[in-house]
């Protein structure tokens, strides 16, 4: 098969001249040392296009000068095209020295691959790039020397990347002007095509500067001109349409034919190289499809890009996976059924064939297409990257090396030889990959076996990837590529599963230390923040203890980690178990608890990566493809639920209308706060559950961090609001009631003695026992609670009203068959009732006169200290005192009393207590 397995690639009318210009030699004009062409008599609307060192080779003697010396003003705007095959370490391309002393204030420009060197003679600077140049693309250029604005300025295809202030001294020199060396410096020489290298004795404007680099004009130089008289050494000359070189920007298309292989091989192939197999819709396309083989054995049919292989009769691109039913079949196709899935291209027309099948196959590439071949250590970062190369299908380097396939000496149709990676310019071969029937193409995550040792590792078998994905891709390890998204994020979506492979997400260093605390850069107290998320509170007023259900969030930033991946999503970036195994944690004790208890990573704490910084750097070294992000600007967080009992001391003294403030007291216990502290700033608690308990009200919870002592503190402070609809109603409306019925046992007849005070009494006895049983549900405490002083109030006031029946019972004088009662000297005073008031002359007529007896007992005769008792009495008042003095007296006592005791109790309660209180 080793004429059938010859590659060819031929490349699309859009692109011809882009891929004939950087590798076509036969058609270039080779001109001896030193000889002189004259291109003022150009061809209309093309240009002269110089190449060097067509072979990627570094050489001292390839170079270009003009054919007179140079005097340029103050002002001046060199603009030129370039176009780099091989990225030097750095690239020589125009130089303008003075004739006296080449190294003195040369006027200069120089390629880096990442970054730019200008220098306008006397002054000079390094200039990064938006993005990385790539090779195989033209590229316009222009400096400006402005002395009247005193600013360098560097446009780049049109657009302003450079500006700034600068001092420019008066340049007195005659300049030679060289291009493609730098001081004849061999690693230097450049490698690339070069055209419309100009300079203006002025300075042009933004607009005409951006009008070149479009080509809308073609504008000569008035110090140096292209078209003038330039001295050619051992560089080839060709001359070009103008446009093609701003058209050659764009990728375009190029195609490689791909040797025989079933479908699903095809297909896989072709995917790894970027590329996609076509669908031919007509007559004309079929034909150029065959053209792409023509010559070829074998290759008279060749695959199309559908398959129907999921749906008879609808038929799929396996590339863009879009699905259509109308195809330029040849007559009496496809006639296969569901035994024949695939398409084959016929002269005549498309036809169904068995997928299994050998066939050629033409897979349409995008020109331009980085490669980058991962998994080995370099320092430039030039040295990974790739460009397709045809004639034949092989991988040219930015750098240095190249790749590709060299014939075995057994070679057949079915394979043989092998991928060869190697330094072009010391031809050392790096390593080396065999050519077998699962491996036709180095594409893709595949096992290369070293000659030279390749990031520490001796000669032997390594992984690398080649790959054509970009930045924002993964590559599958079969060579497609997948969004970098997907990588790891706990669903596979490459063919292979690969993208859910080597997931790891911290780097440990050599020299991590478990035990020790990270240190900043700083070299000040390592900040940790504790955010904490209450799920539930519960609290025991008798025993006096807090229980929260609460979730932990810890974070910190250890500095001497890396992070590979990580994702906006934080749970995608949870840390396995093993790898938190070897994690530095801090531990934080809870400090008002009954026993010792502290923060855990175990099972059931989640490690994560919080992604705060987006910055990364790829990590082109390793051939499973990782962007790194800094432990120092990306926080690790542990979180854990806990259940934890904490101590509160309640103080009781304005129950059940008092508010507590309980703490939840946290110290960090691995280091003292000269290493570690609380981060008081991005620190914070949130209460999550309902807001009214049981018996609380949750009022405002707050974090509080003091650093200050020997290791550092942080108290969560929980405030509870005691809800007093309980009390109010098993507490004080009853004994309310209980009073008002003492108060209303003065309004009693004052001859039934026993029923108002076995009322009182009973009351009394009812009060007590609310007491007690409230006592007992509180904790025992030696100060009074203010449920304790309304109970004893109401307890002391039924007392005082039982002693005011007592007096009023001692001035009820009884007898044998009392029935009524007539006070002292009735002969000068109106009847009065048994309530104490006076009674009209009629019903005076109508109460039958009965006998009352003196206290001694003897009829007709008044007891002679009854008599002086209320002659006491009265002298002690200045007035009679009478039976309804007593009565009047105690009403209004007692409802003084408790009028007054009320407004000093609840004004008492509206200051600092949970009767007034406002959320």
């Amino acid at each position: 098969m080793r004429g059938r397995s010859h590659m060819l690639v031929v490349v699309e009318v859009g692109v011809l001249l882009m891929c004939d210009l950087t590798y076509a030699q036969t058609a270039s004009q080779s001109h001896g040392t030193r000889e002189g062409i004259d291109g003022t008599g150009g061809i209309e609307g093309s240009v002269r296009v110089l190449s060097f060192n067509t072979d990627g080779r570094q050489r001292g003697d390839t170079w270009v000068n003009y054919g007179t010396g140079v005097k340029l003003p103050g002002d001046y705007t060199l603009c030129l095209r370039f176009n780099i095959w091989v990225f030097r370490l750095l690239t020589a391309v125009v130089y303008l020295l003075p004739q006296t002393d080449y190294d003195e204030d040369p006027i200069s420009f120089e390629v880096y691959f990442e970054k730019v060197r200008t220098k306008y003679g006397g002054y000079g600077r390094f200039y990064p790039l938006p993005a990385n140049l790539a090779t195989n693309r033209w590229y316009h250029y222009c400096q400006v020397r402005d002395t009247g604005t005193g600013e360098g300025r560097v446009y780049l295809d049109g657009e302003l990347i450079v500006r700034e202030g600068v001092t420019f001294p008066p340049d007195p020199y005659i300049r030679d002007v060289i291009i493609g060396q730098d001081e004849f410096k061999v690693p230097y020489s450049l490698s690339g095509m070069l055209s419309q290298v100009n300079v203006w004795s002025s300075v042009l404007t933004p607009d005409l500067i951006r009008r070149l680099a479009s080509c809308e004009v073609n504008m000569e130089g008035d110090a140096v001109t292209w078209n003038g008289h330039w001295e050619l050494h051992n560089v080839q000359e060709k001359t070009v349409p103008l446009h093609a070189l701003c058209r050659s920007v764009g990728r375009g298309r190029v195609t490689a034919p791909l040797p025989l292989l079933r479908f699903p091989a095809a297909v896989h192939v072709c995917r790894g190289l970027g590329g996609e197999i076509a669908v031919p819709g007509d007559k004309e396309a079929i034909i150029k499809e065959l053209g792409y083989f023509q010559g070829v054995e074998g290759c008279d049919r060749q695959w199309a890009g559908v398959t129907d292989v999921h749906e008879e009769g609808v038929w799929t691109n396996p590339f863009t996976l879009t699905s259509t039913r109308d195809l330029f079949f040849r007559a009496n196709n496809p006639d296969g059924d569901k035994y024949q899935n695939c398409i084959r291209v016929h002269v005549k027309g498309l036809e169904d064939t068995d997928c299994g099948k050998h066939s050629c196959s033409a897979c349409h590439i995008t020109a331009g297409a980085t490669w980058t071949l991962r998994g080995i250590c370099e320092v430039e970062q030039r040295m990974y990257y790739f460009s397709l190369m045809p004639k034949p299908l092989g991988f040219r380097g930015y750098g240095e090396y190249m790749v590709e396939k060299r014939e075995g000496e057994n070679d057949g149709d079915g394979g043989g030889g092998e991928w060869v990676w190697y330094n072009s310019i010391t031809n050392i071969t790096m390593a080396t990959l065999r050519i077998e029937d699962d491996v036709a193409f180095p594409i893709g995550r595949l096992t290369w076996r070293t000659k030279e040792e390749i990031c520490g590792q001796a000669p032997g078998e390594r992984t690398l990837t080649l790959s054509p994905c970009t930045p924002g891709e993964f590559t599958c390890s079969d060579g497609s590529c997948v969004p970098f998204a997907s990588r790891c994020d706990l669903k596979f979506d490459c063919g292979d599963k690969t993208d859910e492979s080597f997931c790891d997400i911290v780097n440990y260093p050599d020299d991590y230390r478990s035990k020790l605390p990270p240190r900043p850069a700083s070299n000040e107290a390592l900040p940790i923040s504790i955010n904490m998320s209450m799920d539930t509170l519960n609290i025991d007023t008798t025993t006096m203890l807090l229980s929260v259900s609460y979730n932990l969030h810890i974070s910190w930033h250890d500095n001497r980690l890396t992070y590979n991946n990580l994702k906006a999503l934080t749970r995608l970036n949870t840390v396995s178990l093993e790898q938190v195994e070897q994690l530095w944690t801090p531990t934080i004790g809870f400090i008002n608890t009954d026993d010792i208890q502290h923060t855990q990573v175990d099972a059931d704490a989640v490690t994560t990566i919080l992604k705060h910084h987006p910055t990364y750097t790829p990590d082109l070294a390793n051939p499973y493809e990782v962007q790194i992000f800094q432990g120092a600007t990306n926080p690790v967080s542990v979180s854990r639920k806990y259940h934890t009992v904490f101590t509160c001391f309640f103080n009781l003294v304005l129950y059940p209308f008092d508010i507590q403030t309980c703490y939840m007291e946290l110290k960090i216990t691995s280091a003292s706060s000269e290493y570690l502290t609380f981060n008081a700033t991005n620190s914070f608690v949130e209460y999550l559950g309902p807001k009214l308990l049981v018996e609380y009200g949750i009022g405002q919870i707050d974090l509080e961090v003091d650093n200050a002592t020997q290791y550092s503190v942080s108290k969560v402070k929980v405030e509870l609001i005691r809800r007093y609809g309980y009390a109010m109603l098993n507490i004080y409306i009853p004994s309310l009631t209980l009073l008002t019925i003492s108060y209303v046992t003065l309004f009693f007849r004052p001859s039934i003695f026993e029923v108002r005070v076995m009322t009182a009494l009973t009351s009394l006895l009812v009060l007590a026992t609310l007491f007690t049983q409230v006592s007992a549900s509180l904790p025992k405490t030696s100060y009074f609670k203010m449920v304790d002083i309304w109970l004893l109030f109401c307890i002391v006031l039924i007392f005082l009203i039982i002693i005011c029946h007592t007096v009023i019972d001692l001035h009820v004088d009884y007898g044998p068959g009392m029935q009524g009662y007539v006070p002292p000297s009735s002969s000068s005073r109106p009847p009065v009732s048994w309530n104490g008031k006076v009674q009209s002359p009629e019903a005076k007529n109508k109460v039958t006169t009965v006998q009352v007896f003196p206290v001694n007992g003897v009829p007709g005769r008044v007891s002679p200290s009854s008599t002086d008792k209320r002659d006491y009495f009265s002298r002690l008042w200045g007035r009679d005192v009478g039976l309804h003095f007593y009565i009047k007296g105690s009403k209004v006592v007692m409802s003084f009393i408790f009028v007054v005791f009320n407004l000093v109790y609840w004004a008492t309660l509206t200051v600092g207590s949970g009767l007034v209180y406002y959320y």
